[in-house]
């Protein structure tokens, strides 16, 4: 399991992927009073997080993990989508198709 560690600020997270800094996601779990946490998520720099909780330490791990995964996974999707228009589009352009 990972520790809670300080990667930014006080509790564990972890960035979406993505060129644009603008509208990258970020999840962010923090300790509250006693063993509560929270998972505060944020996109680009500027925005006011969305947080979700109270839950338990396990959970607000899981929870930041779980959404970076996802995000990557849609990231990655819609890159390989992009990737194959353009090869198509590159094709006929060429007179390939």
């Amino acid at each position: 399991m990972p520790a809670m560690a300080t990667t930014d600020g006080e509790g564990y997270s972890k960035t979406g992927p993505g060129p644009i800094a603008a509208i990258r996601f970020k999840w962010t779990a923090r300790r509250a009073a006693g063993d509560e946490y929270f998972v505060d998520e944020t996109i680009g720099e500027s925005s006011a997080p969305m947080t979700s909780g109270p839950m338990s330490r396990d959970a607000a791990i899981a929870m930041v993990d779980d959404r970076e995964s996802e995000a990557r996974q849609r990231f990655d999707q819609l890159r390989y989508e992009m990737t194959g228009r353009a090869a198509v589009a590159d094709l006929v352009r060429k007179g390939e198709a």
